[in-house]
């Protein structure tokens, strides 16, 4: 299964040729196209999401942000320091149907709890018209928190998954 880790700049060419289904572009973002800005903000982690594919060893197929400050509460009726947000995953279509993306958001509660410690849930947005990231989602233990208008793609789910145990690590 995939292994979550921090972004580095030596996943960039692996990222930089990352392909997406035409379908699911208006969805997300190429990670070439967030890293710099997320590189940039402080309150944001890239996240590569490294998995063995048949070469040799791990290789980044996947790329997303969580983020705290003015990236997570733009998406919230108003801010809550207690959330991280996930945005852009993006998985290499070369790589989907391989259970890869539900792995990995299997996965993000221990990253967050270990880069975000103040952190006592996780939430990302999915576009109404995305069934498919929606069943990806609830497969890996997010559930719809509310509904909003938002998004240049038409309304959206917000999906919420709590962070169990999080205050144990205080």
């Amino acid at each position: 299964m995939p292994t979550l880790t921090p972004y580095t700049p030596a996943h960039f060419a692996a990222l930089s040729a990352l392909q997406l289904p035409a379908a699911q572009e208006q969805f997300t973002a190429y990670p070439a196209d967030l890293i710099p800005e997320t590189e940039a903000d402080a309150d944001s982690l890239g996240v590569t999401i490294l998995a063995d594919i048949g070469l040799d060893g791990e290789a980044p197929v996947g790329y997303f942000v969580l983020s705290a400050g003015a990236q997570r509460d733009k998406y919230l009726p108003e801010p809550d320091p207690a959330g991280v947000a996930i945005r852009a995953l993006s998985i290499d279509e070369r790589c989907q149907g391989r259970g890869i993306g539900t792995a990995a958001m299997e996965a993000v509660p221990e990253l967050v709890r270990a880069h975000f410690p103040q952190a006592e849930y996780v939430f990302l947005v999915v576009n109404a018209r995305n069934a498919h990231a929606r069943r990806v989602y609830e497969k890996a233990g997010y559930a719809v928190w509310f509904g909003r208008d938002g998004g240049k793609a038409g309304p959206q789910w917000v999906m919420r998954r709590e962070l169990a145990g999080a205050s144990a690590l205080e």
